[in-house]
Order: C-alpha cells, then structure tokens, then sequence
C-alpha cells in the first residue's frame, strides 16, 4: 500500500485530519448553537436570584459553559 502514513506513538493525528480538511464537531456552529441551548434549559424557568445561584453551582463545580 503507498498511501500507507507511518506515524510514531503519542502523535496527534488530528493535526493531519485538519490539513485534509476535517473540522471537529465541538468547533462547528450548529454544535455550538445546540449545547448553548441545552445548557440555558435549566435556566429558563428561574428568577434573577435561582439565575445567580445556579452560575455561582456550575463555577463552583467547574463545568464550562459555551458563550
């Protein structure tokens, strides 16, 4: 097989899918646009103070939001 790449162990191969053009699913806007709306879900029925209170839960546990 010629089109056969050898690439050493601990290599980051997605570096050679970006240059064929791959763009993974985490930067496409539709994915982007579909979490934010899953993440805000929570959030819709809450007044101003259960707003600050829930941000103050997921800063506090650490679990990044999409802006």
């Amino acid at each position: 097989m010629s089109d056969y790449i050898w690439t050493p162990t601990g290599t980051d191969i997605t570096i050679r899918w970006r240059q064929a053009g791959w763009v993974p699913p985490s930067e496409l806007p539709e994915y982007q646009e579909k979490w934010k709306h899953y993440q805000e879900l929570p959030m819709r029925k809450l007044d101003d103070n259960g707003k600050k209170q829930y941000e103050a839960l997921l800063l506090r546990n650490k679990v990044a939001r999409i802006k």
